[in-house]
């Protein structure tokens, strides 16, 4: 009987593996780009032209092959990056799988020249399908030269997927994006259609270099991150609470300088802004971690943008505590030019008030009165300040509650007779399930039987407040945490919810008096910028900012 199963021939298995590393031109620019960074480039060029479809060329200024290596860069698995086995757990490079330049070769018609510094010329090679075609002797900077040409000329089905010049490019842009926020040392340039898109010259003003890439409003909202824990390093920059985008892919994570996507890092950065900004929104994050090799697998899939931590819950806590740190103390490790950058932005990430209680001060922020009995305006040397005031005192309320958790002073009122509250049966269960976490922020409930439920007592500041809808309300919080849940994050959430129903209502007037205690206590709050659901509180213009909008600068 003929055998069904069939060893397959060299080149269609090269071709299936190309398909693992290189998925579109993005994927070239990629491998050639770590390439030469870990020949310790200094400058590198990339060219497109097609979106990458025609033509990909990256040139640098590195350490260059001699013939000899280059010939053998072409074979699977030759790689300088590693020996033996053990090699694997102390990978520093960025390349060591030895697939970028065959997995290219065998997919699109290559030019290779390279050349040592001690050598007075250099060598020439064309790769096309897989199969060396040329090599020769040529004249040559030091450094390497890689042309890609007709990308998967010989896989037309795969040639065919390829989306369009345009959306093509904005993956090329993204990729070489993530290298120039890692690698502040080394220049970079792009450029499509002979069309240069950026210039990024080495520097060491990594705030300068995102300002060039992500722009001034991003650099201007900045704040370092810096720490170390044991034998781990963490720099890198994050934007305060008060700038947020819809989409996650402002958030830059580097492990030992390769860009990485991890959810477990990823989570660790939400986590740090939680209740500062609101949910399914993001900040802007360039977060580079450097562990020793021994502690990250690296060697996880072929694109290498998949790692495993050794002490992963270890790392997270490390992350998450240090960038809040950061965020708590925006102004420590700020330049001048930081400073200044930020200064007439209107957004600010804290309001900086002295209110004039005597309304004599001209240095100080006086009251002008409330905008729909909702907005609190004030006015001051320096502009315009409005402020919403169920949000600062959400704010307010909220840091209360978390440090009576922990001093265990949380004021309560007490009811002569336990009001009683008849509930759906299931909203009933689950506030008694959740009955030792609702005593301690002061709400004291129990059965009553049935669906009816008697609450003793609630935190001081809700009384009066409708319970039969705060009860509900709780419930439909707690059902949406689930089962399980971690007591500290069922604990957060009651918080917030209860500091929500707490706080002033808009379409209140309120009296001078009582908007002066309001703000003395909200400026006193460690996050002043945003309320527990991450919206911002106020918003600050300067008296530049109002001339401008009305043409008068």
């Amino acid at each position: 009987m003929a055998t069904r199963i069939r060893v397959l021939p060299s080149g269609l298995v090269s071709k299936i593996a190309a398909g693992e590393v290189i998925e579109r031109p993005a994927s070239v620019v990629k491998e050639l780009l770590e390439n030469s960074l870990d020949a310790g480039s200094s400058n590198i060029r990339i060219e497109v032209e097609l979106g990458g479809r025609k033509r990909i060329v990256v040139m640098d200024d590195g350490e260059g092959m001699s013939r000899e290596d280059a010939l053998l860069a072409f074979e699977r698995h030759a790689t300088s990056k590693i020996r033996e086995e053990e090699d694997l757990l102390s990978i520093r490079t960025l390349g060591f799988r030895g697939e970028a330049l065959p997995s290219i070769a065998a997919v699109s018609r290559t030019l290779l020249v390279t050349r040592t510094t001690d050598e007075l010329s250099g060598t020439q090679i064309l790769v096309e399908g897989g199969q060396v075609r040329e090599v020769m002797e040529t004249g040559s900077p030091p450094g390497t030269r890689v042309e890609v040409s007709d990308l998967f000329y010989n896989l037309p089905a795969r040639r065919k997927f390829l989306r369009g010049v345009q959306t093509e490019m904005a993956h090329i842009i993204e990729v070489v994006t993530r290298m120039a926020l890692a690698h502040f040392s080394v220049g970079f340039s792009l450029a499509h259609n002979k069309r240069v898109l950026f210039n990024l010259p080495p520097t060491q003003d990594e705030r300068s270099r995102i300002r060039a890439i992500l722009g001034k409003e991003v650099a201007s909202q900045l704040v370092r991150i810096a720490d170390s824990e044991g034998e781990g390093e963490m720099k890198g920059w994050a934007t305060l609470p008060t700038y947020v985008r819809g989409s996650s892919k402002g958030i830059y994570i580097y492990v030992n300088g390769r860009y990485i996507k991890d959810k477990l890092i990823s989570h660790a950065v939400l986590e740090a802004y939680r209740r500062l900004i609101p949910a399914k929104m993001y900040p802007v994050v360039i977060l580079s971690i450097s562990v020793p090799p021994s502690d990250v697998d690296v060697n996880v899939h072929p694109t290498k943008m998949e790692v495993r931590f050794r002490k992963p819950e270890q790392l997270h806590r490390w992350v998450s505590g240090s960038l809040r740190r950061a965020l708590d103390h925006p102004l420590e490790g700020q330049t001048l030019e930081a400073l200044e950058a930020r200064k007439d932005y209107p957004f600010s990430s804290s309001p900086n008030f002295m209110i004039d209680e005597q309304g004599s001060s001209s240095s100080l922020w006086r009251m002008v009165g409330q905008i729909k009995g909702t907005y609190i305006v004030m006015e001051g040397e320096e502009g315009v300040v409005i402020v919403d005031q169920h949000a600062a005192h959400e704010r307010v309320l909220y840091e209360s509650l978390k440090r009576s958790l922990q001093t265990k002073t949380l004021p309560k009122q007490h009811f002569l007779v336990p009001q009683l509250i008849e509930m759906k049966e299931e909203e009933a269960q689950l506030l008694l399930g959740h009955r030792e976490e609702l005593a301690r922020v002061g709400l004291d409930l129990e059965g009553f039987g049935g669906k009816t439920l008697a609450v003793n007592s609630v935190p001081s500041f809700l009384q009066g407040e409708d319970l039969a809808s705060l009860l509900e309300a709780l419930a439909e919080e707690l059902a949406q945490w689930g089962e399980g849940g971690v007591l500290e994050g069922v604990l957060d959430r009651i918080c917030v919810l209860l500091a929500c129903h707490g706080a002033i209502k808009a379409n209140r007037r309120l009296q001078e008096e009582e908007v002066r205690a309001l703000l003395r206590r909200w400026e006193d709050t460690a996050y002043p910028a945003t309320c527990p659901h991450g919206r911002p509180i106020f918003v600050k213009w300067s008296w530049r900012d109002l001339e401008r909008w009305f043409k008068r600068s």
